[in-house]
């Protein structure tokens, strides 16, 4: 259970910093729908899909990337653990109005690792109004964005295997 104070700047929206390992891939904005404060996916919610590189957050984007990410599994007690394969960190910005960039503060409202998927390929996701929708109905600038995020998790995978010595693994058929 986490404590976590109100920011009330959440009706302005959140960041979504999706990762592959220690990789920035993209930045969702995720706005919620007027009066909400949710921006969950199917509550009239806005995306707004940023690059890596966005000038505008380049301040969160340093800062959490060169300074604290490091600091992200040891604070979970998992100090031996590389950070996920695949996941996102959800900021809210919680400094008030007219804050300058470089003085923003901003509140990590959720890690997630369990459930992340590739927002680009959505148009893929099988629902009630969609019940046939399939990997066909992917844009094709969208799919070639999400193989970009797959070819980085294979690289990031093979990294991890790498370092490890099979030489002392026995076969077993």
């Amino acid at each position: 259970l986490v404590d976590q104070r109100f920011c009330p700047r959440i009706v302005e929206g959140e960041l979504r910093y999706n990762c592959v390992v220690d990789s920035l891939v993209g930045i969702i904005h995720k706005k919620p729908k007027e009066g909400g404060i949710s921006a969950v996916g199917g509550t009239g919610s806005i995306y707004t899909y940023y690059g890596p590189d966005e000038a505008k957050f380049k301040n969160l984007t340093t800062n959490f990337l060169e300074r604290d990410l490091v600091k992200v599994m040891p604070a979970l007690g998992l100090a031996a653990e590389p950070v996920p394969m695949w996941w996102t960190t959800d900021f809210i910005l919680a400094s008030p109005e007219g804050t300058p960039a470089a003085e923003e503060k901003w509140i990590v409202g959720e890690f997630n690792c369990s459930c992340v998927g590739i927002s680009k390929c959505l148009a893929a996701y099988c629902k009630d109004d969609t019940p046939e929708a399939c990997y066909t109905d992917i844009f094709p600038d969208d799919l070639a964005e999400a193989e970009v995020y797959g070819t980085l998790m294979g690289r990031k995978a093979l990294g991890f295997l790498s370092p490890v010595n099979v030489s002392t693994i026995t076969q077993v058929a």
